[in-house]
């Protein structure tokens, strides 16, 4: 055994895993009785007694190991009473409180012995904070196990573990340490009978207060300042008995000039509130009040003015716990009278500076409880409407309604509003005493002042809304009345000003909507149809503003349900007029259900099956008739209309049932006409410039149906004719809504709904469009814009030819003929840009690594071809290159950055940013937008990574000399060029704004280039841009003025000159 012993002191300290092994080794032997616990004790001889501390606690720690390794059921009572005598004598010794935490967790470990530990601790270790962290840690760790496991034996040890405990504690800074001592600390003062002790246990946690710690950087132990606060404040606040040594300590922080500081003393107050007892907190109340009004009437910090307020919130919260009568002798009145009567004063003069902060008082205090609002109306009301009639101004006048209006908000958090599932608040609402003088005073405001006092009568509105929103509060009469107000101020009134009037007379029905719908179908309905004229002679378009007023009001079913009948009947009406006058009303009576569709959930919507049969069904049809020559107008033959009713027709297929989308399919070019005479346009040649219209409407229904759909026309056995026929009509189609129609219907079928298998006929008929060689005919606009399209559709769903497909219309950029390379250039634009038909929400197949692909193949082909044309026209031999082709490069390019994420473009910029440049030099007007693309690339670019990224590339003063170029209005001789100058107002605010964005910091994660002792890349170019912004500051348009004082600006304060050498 001794052996044993000594093989352990000799290898513990730097191979703590073998002496485990050791003292696990000895347990086996005592659980076999190959050797007792007593040998095991008597081994430690001579070392226990040693005069070197180490060797003591290494043979207490073979002790503890030995113990630890033992099973747990192994050891008597009567032999954990020794081991726990032992080791309490011992307990400075290294290792003996490990064993005395490896005992108090046995089943056999009791009462007594726990006293005798905590004894142990409290007598042996009054010297605890000379001793190292983690044996201080040892030691609380300890007491909190006794703590948890043993609660009922340390409190009745009484004084004495309260003073042990304090005493134990006193001293200690290390935020590991004082996150257990805090939460040992919090169960004495919550559990124990402190009453002789509050004092003392108050001063143990108060000396902490406030908490200044902050964790070093990269801190393993993850304690923030803010876990010791929340600790320290649960002492603070942990039991009553601290209130008179508490409150009046915190109350005097807040003299404290650091604002953290008293942040912390507020948060604590708030705590203390929140449990102390409510007789308690009354005995503070006003103390406390005296001394936060001054915090909230003169605030110099918004939060602190934000927590004050929270705390007298939470002060008239716990007064009004377990009362239910109003009465004036109650705590919670007796709280209430100074702060009424302050607010009463300053309220007496609304204008005034601590006016504003009063209003907040009262808002706030008067939320927290029903007893705490029914007082406060009570005292302040009347005293307000005195003020009111006696006001002798409209500023005045303003003022007090605001602050009546805010008392009717905290009267809705009270009571609750319409919509409100809360139960009914027993209490009367007090407000109803003044609701007729509330109804007077505002709606005269509102209605009888002059229609120039805009804010005046908003102010008015926003009161009158809030009490036809509270619950309870006005009849259905009374809120129709105002309904009746607001009705009309849309509909007879003049617009004044910014007609903020009116836009918040529109929110207030479509807030009324909400919870008295029946009112806006009775009344707002029918008086605002009945404006809507009956045909559009282009004279008047009132209508317009109708039109957007009964959108915004009818999101909620039931009213959208009634606008849908309406206006539908208002439509059909027009389509049976012979002269209906202009297309503009019924193309805006479309557009108004439209846009509140877009705004629902239709798959929600009950009525779906009727906006089916009424619009997808009954109005393809009469589409149909329409392109026949049948209806008694054309207004189903104009093509912004049948774009405006494909797009409702879209958005119900989407929502339809799938039997209804299969109907759908079967009819997506038949229109449900096909036995009234109507002839599908596909594979039909002999088709009207009407019929072709209806494709519009063809393309939407397609758009609209899901992508595993077995009912199409056309396709069996494969699309291979219907794509063909469509390629040809995209071909030879003029008319561009009917052209742009047939061309998203061909890139629908092969994006979305052509399967994997059958790929091959896209890639056949993309072939079939491109040119062929010199003797090819040569492509025109539309079959160019029919192969663009055709790719977008391939690349979104990354079909296997992508690589092939960018490879073939790059080579349309190097055409000879200049019209071809121009248009193929522009048509780069197409291929990622988004697009309202073929778009995700329409189940396109869209890959989300498609923009990353065609960007990764691209750059390198298009630069490369870039370079290849600078070398050729730097070679005085070669005239090879025409003129056109580089143009038409850098457009493509820029077509495609467009739509690319900055965060694909940074990476690249360095083979980027000399094409950009090069952009920039184009001298055409056509190039005008080719330009501008640039420059937004350019800005966001910057506005991310700020002018570093520009200088790792050395192309600083490059970029500064385009961009000082752009931003003048005619670079080319200086003079008002008019509209054909170089540079329009577009380009030159463009320029500008790179300007501005290169003198700030950025606003991503790269580094700022101006750091200390680092000069910025731009300062050589600061008094030559400095010089140029001059000129610009006399532009003749105001924003390019605008952006030229901020530019300026910006590299006057944001590029430090050089500093003078000393020398």
């Amino acid at each position: 055994m001794s052996s044993a012993l000594q093989s352990y002191l000799l290898i513990v300290d730097h191979n703590k895993e073998e002496a485990g092994q050791i003292a696990g080794k000895v347990a086996q032997d005592v659980e076999s009785k190959k050797t007792t616990l007593i040998d095991v004790v008597q081994s430690l001889g001579e070392y226990i007694n040693d005069e070197d501390p180490l060797i003591r606690g290494n043979a207490v720690s073979y002790l503890t190991a030995v113990i630890k390794a033992l099973s747990p059921k192994y050891l008597s009572r009567q032999q954990i009473q020794v081991l726990t005598a032992f080791l309490c004598d011992r307990i400075e010794d290294g290792g003996a409180v490990a064993g005395l935490d490896t005992l108090q967790k046995l089943d056999r470990f009791n009462k007594v012995l726990a006293e005798e530990v905590a004894r142990a601790i409290f007598s042996h270790f009054q010297d605890l904070q000379s001793r190292s962290q983690s044996q201080r840690f040892q030691v609380y760790q300890l007491l909190n196990e006794l703590m948890s496991n043993y609660r009922d034996a340390l409190r009745a040890m009484g004084e004495e573990s309260i003073v042990g405990v304090v005493d134990l504690m006193a001293g200690e800074k290390d935020p590991r340490n004082l996150m257990i001592v805090f939460s040992i600390l919090k169960v004495v003062m919550v559990e124990w009978d402190i009453s002789n002790h509050e004092e003392l246990l108050f001063d143990s946690v108060y000396n902490y207060f406030p908490i200044t710690f902050r964790p070093p950087p990269n801190d393993p132990y993850g304690i923030t300042s803010q876990d010791l606060k929340d600790r320290l404040q649960d002492c603070i606040s942990s039991t009553k008995y601290f209130a008179p040594h508490a409150i009046p300590a915190l109350l005097e922080k807040l003299d404290s000039t650091s604002p953290n500081v008293k942040r912390d003393s507020l948060n604590t107050l708030e705590a203390c509130v929140s449990t102390y007892d409510p007789d308690t907190v009354s005995r503070y109340s006003i103390t406390i009040w005296d001394t936060l009004k001054f915090e909230i009437l003169n605030v110099q910090e918004e939060f602190l003015g934000e927590l004050s307020l929270k705390v007298l919130q939470l002060i008239a919260k716990r007064l009004s716990e377990g009362v239910t009568q109003v009465s004036q002798e109650i705590p919670l009145a007796q709280y209430l009278k100074p702060i009424t009567k302050e607010c009463n004063e300053q309220l007496r003069e609304p204008q005034q500076k601590q006016a504003k902060p009063a209003q907040q008082i009262l808002s706030s205090i008067s939320s927290a409880s029903a007893l705490s609002f029914a007082l406060i109306i009570q005292t302040v009301v009347a005293p307000l409407l005195t003020v009111y009639q006696e006001a002798d101004g409209i500023a005045k006048q303003r003022a007090l309604l605001e602050t009546l209006a805010i008392l009717f908000d905290s009267a809705i958090a009270i009571f609750g509003s319409w919509t409100s599932r809360d139960p009914v608040v027993a209490l009367e609402n007090p407000l109803l005493e003044f609701k007729d003088q509330f109804s007077d005073v505002f709606s005269q405001v509102l209605m009888g002042v002059a229609k120039e006092e805009v804010s005046f009568r908003v102010t008015a509105l926003k009161g009158l809304l809030r009490l036809s929103t509270l619950r309870n509060f006005f009849q259905d009469n009374e809120i129709g009345l105002f309904v009746q107000y607001l009705n009309e101020i849309l509909l007879k009134e003049e617009s004044v000003g910014r007609d903020d009037l009116k836009k918040e007379a529109v929110a207030a029905l479509a807030e009324i909507s909400k919870y008295k719908p029946r009112l806006i179908m009775d009344i707002t309905f029918p008086a605002f149809v009945a404006t809507l004229p009956d045909s559009d002679e282009g004279a008047d378009s009132s209508y317009m503003a109708t039109l957007e007023n009964l959108a915004e009001i009818s999101i909620e079913r039931d009213i959208f349900e009634t606008l849908f009948r309406r206006l539908l009947n208002k439509f059909a009406l027009l389509l049976h007029k012979e002269q209906p006058g202009s297309v503009e009303y019924p193309r805006a009576i479309l557009a108004t259900l439209l846009h509140v569709m877009s705004r629902r959930d239709m798959a929600q919507d009950p009525n779906l099956e009727s906006y089916y049969e009424k619009v997808v069904v009954g109005l393809s049809r009469d589409v149909a008739a329409a392109s026949l020559g049948k209806s008694k107008n054309r207004i189903l033959n104009d093509a912004s209309v049948l774009d405006i009713l494909g797009r409702m027709c879209n958005l119900i297929v989407r929502a339809a049932p799938r039997n209804k989308q299969d109907e759908v399919a079967e009819n997506v070019y038949t229109l449900f006409s096909a036995a009234d005479g109507f002839v599908s346009v596909p594979f039909s040649d002999s088709v009207t410039e009407d019929q072709q219209r209806t494709m519009i409407i063809s393309t939407y229904l397609l758009a609209g149906l899901p992508k595993d759909t077995t009912k199409l026309p056309y396709t069996a056995p494969n699309m291979a004719g219907l794509l063909r026929d469509l390629a040809q009509r995209s071909i030879a189609q003029n008319e561009p809504a009917t052209h742009l129609a047939c061309l998203r219907q061909l890139a629908l079928l092969v994006n979305k709904f052509l399967s994997k298998d059958e790929l091959p006929l896209a890639s056949q008929l993309f072939e079939s469009l491109l040119p062929t060689g010199l003797e090819a005919e040569k492509p025109t606009a539309q079959t160019i814009g029919t192969i663009f399209w055709l790719s977008k559709a391939l690349i979104l769903r990354l079909a296997p030819t992508t690589t092939h497909v960018l490879t073939s219309i790059l080579s349309l950029l190097s055409s000879s003929d200049q019209a071809i390379s121009t248009i193929a250039a522009r048509g780069f634009s197409i291929l990622l840009n988004n697009d309202e038909v073929l778009s995700a929400a329409n189940g396109a197949n869209i890959r989300l690594l498609s923009k990353q692909r065609v960007f990764t193949t691209f750059v390198p082909l298009i630069s490369s071809r870039i370079r290849e044309v600078n070398i050729v026209s730097g070679d005085p031999s070669s005239s090879a290159v025409q003129d056109h082709i580089k143009p038409a490069y850098l457009t493509a390019l820029s077509g495609i950055l467009s739509t690319i994420s900055p965060s694909l473009v940074t990476p690249e910029l360095p083979t980027l940013l000399p094409l950009l440049l090069q952009s920039l030099d184009l001298q055409t007007a056509e190039s005008q937008s080719v330009r501008a693309a640039t420059l937004d690339t350019l800005a966001v670019i910057i506005r991310d990574n700020g002018v570093g990224v520009i200088d790792e590339c050395g192309h600083v003063q490059s970029l500064v000399t385009r961009l000082l170029n752009t931003s003048k209005i005619n670079q080319s001789n200086g003079t008002n060029a008019g509209p054909a100058a170089v540079n329009g107002p577009r380009l030159r605010v463009g320029a500008l704004t790179c300007l501005f964005l290169l003198a700030q910091p950025p606003t991503g994660n790269a580094p700022a280039i101006a750091k200390a002792g680092k000069l910025s890349p731009l300062l050589p170019v600061k008094s030559q841009v400095l010089r140029a912004l001059k000129e610009c500051l006399d532009d003749p348009r105001r924003d390019v003025r605008k952006a030229a004082v901020d530019a300026r600006g910006a590299w006057f304060r944001g590029i430090d000159d050089a500093p003078d050498d000393d020398d």
